[in-house]
């Protein structure tokens, strides 16, 4: 019998005595992830304070909204990320199972979350669990989101995606019914992507000292409305074009490469193939020639007369008898 994945901060261990590894006890039966969190201030218990900061609780909640199954659990996004990166050596999902993945995604994703996902990560997640016609919109909230979250202008130094803040980044409680408003997350798989406004920006980022350029800047430069550069489409749909023709070309001189290199292939067993019936004429020659002298006698001789042809160095006399 399947079971559906209880809050992801607290992984399927009962306490002591409420029976075997895996199975709820009474006390967490039919709480699933969201069904702990209802809003940012849920992450905080009776017994413990979260550690998560305003705006970490904020992305948690927005991932779990995104990558909950109907029945509210994550056993969804499991499936497909040991289906996607079960297999690959070296992944972070690299031999896991689904089990094993509710404990590793426990540390940073539910009620009992110590931080967020690395950005890394949180791609990872995207591209496997989430549909690919919602993805650009889940994908440029969550940039949003962690780089609110980090205090940058955007989650990595190198990204270049979609970047799009959510309406309700600035309040101080965000709620499921907030996250799923606006349709970004509660659209249908076969919908379409979901329109963002391309002039928001996350306000007043806390850009840290490292994160400067040599320059003096703070991170890629902003139109003088305020927009991303990113979030330009007709922009956006030039540096696809320019990607996708580098690619084509990049493709045609793979392929030529591959070709010649099969050609140098086929070019070198046939010259290793000449080469050996070639020495074998000469050792059955000099057999006939010499029938006292020792197999390696011959190959010797036959090694030092090529030798002497590559090189300037005369061969050495060697008798052929004995």
């Amino acid at each position: 019998m399947r079971i559906t994945t209880p809050g992801v901060g607290a992984p399927e261990i009962p306490e002591k005595g409420l029976g075997a590894p895996g199975r709820r006890g009474p006390r967490t039966r039919g709480r699933t992830a969201l069904g702990r969190l209802p809003s940012t201030a849920a992450f905080d218990t009776a017994k413990k304070a979260s550690p998560l900061t305003l705006d970490e609780r904020k992305l948690v909640l927005f991932l779990l909204v995104t990558l909950a199954d109907d029945r509210g659990s994550l056993a969804r996004t499991r499936q497909r990320l040991v289906d996607a990166y079960g297999s690959r050596e070296g992944h972070w999902c690299a031999g896991k199972t689904e089990d094993s993945l509710l404990h590793l995604l426990a540390k940073s994703l539910g009620q009992s979350a110590a931080s967020p996902p690395p950005w890394e990560r949180i791609v990872d997640i995207i591209e496997a669990a989430v549909p690919r016609a919602r993805r650009n919109a889940v994908l440029g909230q969550a940039a949003a989101l962690f780089a609110r979250s980090v205090g940058w202008d955007r989650p990595a130094r190198d990204y270049a995606g979609p970047f799009s803040p959510p309406a309700w980044i600035d309040e101080p409680v965000v709620t499921v019914e907030m996250i799923t408003a606006g349709g970004e997350t509660g659209a249908d798989e076969a919908g379409g992507d979901v329109e963002v406004d391309p002039g928001q920006s996350v306000p007043a980022p806390r850009v840290p000292p490292g994160s400067r350029t040599r320059s003096g800047g703070e991170g890629p430069p902003r139109t003088s409305d305020g927009a991303h550069p990113i979030d330009d489409p007709d922009a956006l749909r030039k540096v696809m074009l320019a990607m996708a023709e580098a690619t084509r070309r990049l493709d045609e001189q793979v392929e030529a490469l591959r070709a010649s290199l099969k050609s140098h292939q086929i070019a070198n067993w046939r010259l290793r193939s000449e080469n050996q019936r070639q020495r074998s004429l000469l050792e059955q020659l000099l057999r006939e020639k010499c029938p006292g002298a020792s197999t390696d006698t011959i190959r010797q001789l036959i090694s030092e007369q090529l030798r002497s042809i590559i090189t300037s160095d005369p061969p050495h006399p060697r008798p052929l008898h004995g």
